[in-house]
């Protein structure tokens, strides 16, 4: 059986707001992703006025709306404003 493709996606990450632990909210992204998706990078960096964002890479199956369903569960997350697709490929 041929193993589905796999999508590379990086994401802007933005924190609610500045005093959001950022480290922490990694963990818990990573404890509950949905079956098959995989945070494989992560890095913090300095953004605007003093806050910072999580730029993470992602694998997840190629199938119809995986994008969206990782989407949606980050914006499930409370300490999330909000997500931008740096990047796209498929693996």
């Amino acid at each position: 059986m041929k193993e589905m493709a796999r999508i590379a996606m990086v994401l802007r990450i933005m924190p609610a707001d500045q005093d959001v632990d950022l480290n922490n909210l990694i963990q818990r992204i990573k404890e509950h992703l949905p079956s098959g998706f995989e945070l494989k990078d992560v890095k913090i960096k300095p953004f605007v006025f003093g806050m910072s964002v999580i730029e993470a890479m992602f694998t997840l199956p190629e199938e119809e709306k995986a994008s969206a369903r990782l989407e949606e569960y980050l914006k499930g997350f409370k300490d999330i404003q909000e997500i931008n697709v740096l990047m796209s490929t498929r693996l």
